[in-house]
């Protein structure tokens, strides 16, 4: 009873439930990497998908370093599609024009069309269709295909989105990291070893971190999986929990 009891220290107990001390902080809450942040972050496991993770790190810092330059009052991580929900019409008409004048326009719509044709409320589906999107059963299986790659956050793509967040705040020199961390190449370049263990377990840490200080909406999440279910193919294990 000794070794219980000092192991369960600082827990609290509702009904058969032990809560953890961090679970019982103010505005502490328990999140979801399938439910909450995959939905969040579905574009960049799709630009992924399309171009792999190194050209993807590229395009998705051109598209954070162009909305830095943004004239927004918005502070959060674009990084979040939620984030784009913010934005007001004419800033959204702005960030447009941007991404066309930086000839990303083009390859966005192409990489994203899966999103922007399938879902109605995807926050940004204010840049516009695609020229060529093919059939509704192809694009089914492209989004389909990439919630089935990036859905267990202790995988490569899982954790190369958990990844983009914090790319999100250092290419835009938001934050600037300490030394002795570790190298966040590791994850690709050496997937199974101890350095790339750390930096994954830095950087899903990370994200719950921003998740919970942005107090970031659960509506596209739960409009994105309710819609997803009304896909056909979307339907086999679309949401295999792995938290």
């Amino acid at each position: 009873m000794t070794k219980i009891s000092k192991v369960l220290d600082g827990h609290k107990k509702v009904g058969s439930t032990f809560i953890a001390p961090l679970n019982n902080l103010p505005k502490m809450k328990s999140i979801s990497f399938v439910d909450q942040i995959l939905p969040e972050l579905i574009w960049i496991g799709l630009i992924n998908d399309n171009i792999g993770y190194i050209r993807g790190a590229r395009l998705i810092e051109r598209v954070f370093l162009i909305i830095d330059n943004l004239e927004t009052k918005n502070e959060g991580s674009f990084a979040f599609l939620s984030t784009y929900n913010a934005l007001n019409e004419n800033e959204k008409e702005n960030l447009l024009n941007l991404f066309d004048s930086n000839s990303l326009l083009e390859p966005l719509r192409r990489y994203l069309a899966p999103l922007l044709l399938l879902y109605d409320e995807f926050p940004m589906k204010f840049i516009g269709l695609p020229d060529d999107c093919g059939p509704n059963e192809k694009l089914i299986e492209q989004i389909s295909r990439c919630v089935g790659n990036h859905r267990n956050k202790y995988d490569t793509p899982g954790i190369v989105l958990n990844g983009a967040v914090l790319l999100s705040r250092l290419v835009t020199r938001k934050i600037s990291l300490p030394a002795g961390l570790p190298d966040f190449n590791a994850v690709i370049e050496q997937p199974d070893s101890d350095e790339a263990n750390r930096a994954a377990g830095f950087m899903r840490a990370n994200v719950l971190s921003e998740v919970g200080m942005l107090e970031i909406s659960n509506k596209w999440a739960a409009y994105f999986w309710e819609k997803s279910y009304g896909l056909t193919p979307c339907r086999l294990e679309f949401r295999d929990q792995n938290d």
